[in-house]
C-alpha cells in the first residue's frame, strides 16, 4: 500500500527541531531587548560614547535580525504543520475515510442530467471522494468537470496521463496542498481582486501624470537649495505642505484601490509559492507541460504576483506614521496607485489566465490524490468498438471489502438492458455503479474495476424523482419531464447512456406497463441510445423477445432457504425468478 508516512515523519521531525530553535531565538530576542534598554539607560545616565553607541547599534541590528529570522522559522513551522495535516487527511483517505473533505452539497441540483441520482455531490459523494481543492474557484472547477464530463477521447486521455504523473509526485502534491491550505479562505476578497483585474485601468492624474516625477524632482532641488543656504527651510516647508494637500485629492479612489489589493495581500505570497511549485517542477505530460509553459508568458507568474505583492507592501505604508512625509515628498499614494495600474495594464490577461490554470490544477491534483489513495483501481480504456465492457465492477462509494463486484458489457448492437430482481437485491446499486464509474472515467480518474473499456457519452438518469409543492408539480409529471428531455436530446442527435429506475411509478399498473413498453419502443428507434432500466414489472421483460438484438434481460436473484433470505448481489443473465415483498411483509408481521 502506498503511504504518506515518510513525508509525515519528515514534517514531524522538522516541527520538533524548529520549535526548539524558535524557543531559543525568543530568549535571545528577550536578552537583546533587555541589553538594549540597559545601554539606553546608561547613555541617558552617563551620556553617549562611541562604545555605547556602537553597542546600541549592534544590539538593535541583532534584535532586528532575530525578529526577521524568528518570523521565517514560524512560517516554516506553520507550513510543515500544514503538510502534516495534509498527510493525515490523505492517510485516512488511503484507509477509505473521506469525511475530512468538503462534500460540495452546495452544488446539489435535482434537475441536472445525473448528479442528484448518482450521488455526485453531498455527504458520502463522488465529489467528497475526489475533492482536495484549496480555493472556492478550485472547487467550482472540479464540480463543473463532474457535472459536465469530458466527452472527447483526446481530452480524457490527456487528463489520464497528467493525473498519473501527478499521482506519482506525492511529496510535490503535499507541498502544493500544504501551501494552498494556508490561504485565507475568503472568496469575496478573491472575486474583488478578479473584478479589479477585469476593469479598465484608472489614470487618477490624467494628463498631469508628469507630476509623479516632477514633485520628487522639485523636492530634491529645494533640499539642495536649503542645504546651501540659498532658501530658508520655511520656503521648503510651505512647498511640502502644498504638496501634502494635493496628495489628499482622490483619496476615496486611492483608498478603494488600496483595499482591493490589500485584502488579498496575505494571500499573494501563498499564490506566489503555489505558482512557483508548478513552474519549477519538471513535467512530461502534455497537458501539464503546456499549461506550465503558459505560466511563463511573458514572464513567470510567480514573479508577476511577487511584483504585485511588493507594490502592495509599499502602498501599505500609507497606514504608518511615515505616510504624511512620504506623500509630501513623493506623492506616495499616487506613485503606488500608478504602479498598480501599470502592473494591471501589463499583466492582467496573463494573471487571469494563470488563475484559471491554477484552479484546473487543483482539480487534477484532487483526482491524482484519489487515484493514489485507491491504487487497486484501474485506468479506463476508451474505445469506439464497444459501449461498455467492465470486469469486476464495483461502486466507488462502498467501503473496501463491502462491494460485491460484477462483470457487465454492452456492444454496439445491444441498446437497453432490463434489470429485474427482488427488493434490496442490488439493482439500484448496480445501476449507480455503472453511472458513477462512467463519470469518474470521463473526468480522467481511475475506476473501481479490474478492466473498464467504455465509449464516452452523455449520461442521463431518471431514478430519484420527487414532487414539488412549491412549483405545483406532481411526482408523475416530474418524471414525465425527465423522460421528455431524454427524447428531446435523442431527437437532437445527442448520444446518450440512460440509467432508468422503475419507470412511471406514479401511475396505475396497467398504464405503467403500457407506457413503459411504448417508451422502450421509442428509445430503440434511435441508434444513439444505450443503457439500463431496472424494474419490478416482470411483464416488461417480454420486450426482449420482441427486440432480441436491441433489448436484453439481466437480473439479481435472492436465495430463500429454511425461511431465511440471502442475497449474493451477483448479476445473472435472464429474468429474476424470485421476489421478496410478501416474504418480508410476513416476516415483519405486516400481513
Amino acid at each position: 500500500m502506498k503511504s504518506y508516512q515518510p513525508i509525515a515523519d519528515h514534517a514531524t521531525a522538522f516541527i520538533k527541531k524548529n520549535k526548539s530553535t524558535s524557543s531559543i531565538i525568543s530568549y535571545l530576542r528577550l536578552f537583546l531587548a533587555i541589553a538594549g534598554l540597559y545601554i539606553l539607560f546608561v547613555i541617558i545616565r552617563d551620556g553617549s560614547s562611541v562604545a555605547l553607541v556602537t553597542g546600541a547599534v549592534l544590539v538593535l541590528a541583532g534584535f532586528l535580525f532575530f525578529v526577521n529570522y524568528h518570523q521565517k522559522i514560524i512560517e516554516r513551522i506553520e507550513f510543515h504543520e500544514s503538510m502534516l495535516k495534509v498527510c493525515e487527511k490523505e492517510t485516512a483517505a488511503v484507509n477509505g475515510v473521506y469525511d475530512q473533505f468538503e462534500d460540495g452539497k452546495e452544488y446539489h441540483d435535482k434537475s441536472h442530467f445525473f448528479s442528484f441520482d448518482l450521488d455526485i455531490f453531498g455527504r458520502h459523494s463522488l465529489f467528497q471522494l475526489l475533492n482536495r481543492t484549496v480555493t472556492q474557484s478550485g472547487r467550482d472547477t472540479l464540480a463543473q468537470q463532474l457535472k459536465f464530463p469530458f466527452l472527447q477521447r483526446q481530452a480524457i486521455e490527456e487528463r489520464q496521463t497528467a493525473i498519473a504523473e501527478l499521482s506519482n509526485k506525492a511529496a510535490w502534491r503535499v507541498d502544493f496542498l500544504a501551501t494552498g491550505n494556508l490561504l485565507e479562505k475568503d472568496e469575496k476578497r478573491y472575486q474583488e481582486l478578479l473584478k479589479w483585474l477585469k476593469t479598465e485601468p484608472v489614470n487618477l492624474l490624467g494628463r498631469y501624470r508628469f507630476v509623479l516625477w516632477l514633485v520628487p524632482a522639485i523636492n530634491a532641488i529645494l533640499l539642495g537649495l536649503w542645504l546651501f543656504d540659498i532658501i530658508t527651510f520655511r520656503v521648503w516647508l510651505l512647498t511640502l505642505i502644498a504638496q501634502s494637500v494635493f496628495s489628499f485629492v482622490n483619496q476615496k479612489k486611492l483608498t478603494s484601490l488600496y483595499l482591493n489589493i490589500s485584502k488579498n495581500a496575505s494571500n499573494l505570497q501563498k499564490y506566489t509559492e503555489m505558482f512557483r511549485l508548478i513552474e519549477n517542477e519538471p513535467f512530461s505530460a502534455t497537458l501539464l507541460s503546456s499549461q506550465q509553459a503558459e505560466l511563463s508568458k511573458p514572464v513567470q507568474t510567480s514573479v508577476i504576483i511577487q511584483k504585485l505583492a511588493t507594490v502592495s507592501a509599499y502602498f501599505a505604508i500609507r497606514n504608518s506614521v511615515f505616510a504624511p512625509v512620504l506623500n509630501a515628498l513623493f506623492l506616495w499614494d499616487y506613485q503606488c496607485a500608478h504602479r498598480f495600474e501599470s502592473w494591471k495594464v501589463q499583466y492582467n490577461d496573463s494573471i487571469l489566465n494563470a488563475f484559471t490554470i491554477l484552479h484546473e490544477w487543483e482539480a487534477l491534483i484532487s483526482i491524482a490524490c484519489f487515484n493514489f489513495a485507491n491504487d487497486g483501481y484501474t485506468v479506463p480504456q476508451i474505445s469506439d468498438a464497444v459501449i461498455l465492457d467492465a470486469t469486476q465492477l464495483g461502486h466507488p462509494l462502498l467501503k473496501k471489502g463491502k462491494s460485491v463486484n460484477n462483470d457487465f458489457s454492452i456492444n454496439q448492437e445491444e441498446q437497453i438492458f432490463i434489470v429485474t430482481g427482488a427488493n434490496m437485491a442490488g439493482k439500484s446499486t448496480f445501476l449507480r455503479s455503472i453511472g458513477a464509474n462512467m463519470i469518474l472515467a470521463m473526468a480522467g480518474a481511475n475506476v473501481r474495476a479490474e478492466r473498464f473499456v467504455f465509449k464516452p457519452m452523455q449520461v442521463y438518469t431518471c431514478m430519484r424523482i420527487s414532487d414539488s409543492i412549491d412549483e405545483g408539480e406532481s411526482y408523475f409529471h416530474a418524471e414525465l419531464l425527465r423522460l421528455q428531455q431524454v427524447v428531446n436530446l435523442l431527437a437532437s442527435g445527442q448520444e446518450l447512456f440512460v440509467i432508468l429506475d422503475e419507470l412511471l411509478k406514479g401511475t396505475n399498473s396497467k398504464d405503467k406497463l403500457r407506457g413503459s413498453e411504448l417508451f422502450l419502443e421509442k428509445l430503440v428507434q434511435y441508434k444513439t441510445v444505450f443503457g439500463m432500466l431496472a424494474t419490478h414489472d416482470l411483464d416488461l421483460t417480454a420486450m426482449a423477445t420482441q427486440y432480441p438484438e436491441k433489448i436484453k434481460n439481466i437480473c439479481f436473484e435472492i436465495i430463500i432457504e429454511n425461511d431465511k433470505m440471502r442475497f449474493d448481489y451477483k448479476l445473472r443473465a435472464g429474468v429474476t425468478q424470485n421476489m421478496n415483498a410478501l416474504f418480508l411483509m410476513k416476516q415483519m408481521g405486516i400481513v
